[in-house]
């Protein structure tokens, strides 16, 4: 008796968490979003390309093709509640030095896609989409190898797509200022104001998915602050509790523990959303760890790391350490 008095106050605190009245959206400031003025210009570079993805679902990208003795391909992920049109520069970057070919999707629920936006069918379904996406490339491009990058929450799914050994894993991992988990240490409070959290409706469902109760998971948990100046048709306002949980690490500790191919993290001294000087120590690179490399990039912030020269030259270093490949190019 005492234990279904015990499940029936368990559900009943857990409705009560998820019927609670979610916050409005914030109107405060948050990030510099400058750089993105520049955003696009080189998306005319950048081939528009279909994925045709287990499930049937059409997912677009943009493939930056390099020249023929490329031997790489780098799928570079967006970050959250946006599309991959901001990426555009550093995709062209990179395939113009002849580095790596950049694909750039806009993720399952972003961008040009159809259907619902801010939400996923089920939690791990992003995991498999960047699986087929990675099987697209093998069958267009050959024998490419495939690097897996991400900005903010894209370098948080990156992260955790490392971590799941169950798919296919990249050649290397490239992660712009990643997103690790609201635990971490490197996450400031509401990463910096970028988002508003229905932090009781997410502890609700969180205790509901502990029974394997997902009815509710298409709930919004995550509303984006983003200035409505920077705002348009491709912006996603608000994620879902099956978004947001498969929109970065399944656990940072456990994640980065899991990565067995050379990785580059880049974030920068003036990040809005993280402390920057956490990340060393968080990757473990305090310690022997050659597979890992932290670099603080002087004077960027969250969206400028993108695009920084200094970024782009440890992002050239990284690469040369770690192939055979001698690219003489300005990081400029």
């Amino acid at each position: 008796m005492f234990l279904l008095y015990a499940i029936a106050i368990y559900f009943c605190i857990c409705a009560v968490l998820i019927v609670w009245p979610a916050p409005q959206k914030s109107d405060g400031e948050n990030y510099d979003y400058s750089t993105l003025s520049e955003s696009g210009k080189n998306i005319i570079s950048g081939e528009e390309h279909w994925v045709t993805l287990r499930d049937g679902t059409q997912l677009f990208s943009r493939v930056y093709n390099s020249d023929s003795s490329c031997d790489s391909t780098l799928v570079l992920l967006h970050g959250s509640g946006t599309d991959s049109r901001y990426l555009s520069q550093i995709a062209a970057y990179l395939s113009d030095t002849g580095l790596c070919r950049v694909v750039t999707p806009d993720l399952r629920g972003h961008g040009r896609n159809k259907g619902r936006r801010g939400d996923i069918d089920y939690i791990g379904q992003l995991d498999h989409d960047v699986e087929d996406l990675f099987t697209d490339i093998s069958n267009k491009f050959g024998g490419t190898k495939i690097l897996l990058g991400g900005h903010s929450s894209g370098g948080g799914m990156a992260l955790r797509y490392v971590g799941n050994k169950q798919v296919r894993q990249p050649d290397g991992l490239l992660l712009f200022a990643p997103y690790l988990g609201h635990d971490a240490p490197t996450v400031k409070p509401n990463s910096g104001g970028w988002v508003t959290v229905v932090l009781k409706r997410w502890i609700g469902l969180s205790m509901l998915n502990r029974f394997g109760i997902r009815l509710f998971n298409d709930l919004k948990v995550l509303i984006f602050n983003r200035p409505e100046e920077w705002n348009d048709e491709l912006q996603v306002p608000s994620y879902s509790y099956r978004m947001a949980v498969n929109y970065g690490p399944s656990h940072y500790v456990d994640d980065i523990k899991k990565i067995a191919v050379p990785t580059l993290v880049l974030v920068g001294s003036s990040d809005e959303s993280f402390h920057p000087e956490k990340f060393a120590s968080v990757f473990g690179v305090e310690k022997p760890a050659p597979l890992i490399d932290v670099k603080i990039v002087k004077g960027a912030n969250h969206m400028s790391i993108v695009d920084d020269s200094d970024s782009r030259r440890f992002i050239l270093d990284w690469y040369q350490s770690t192939t055979d490949s001698r690219i003489e190019v300005s990081a400029d």
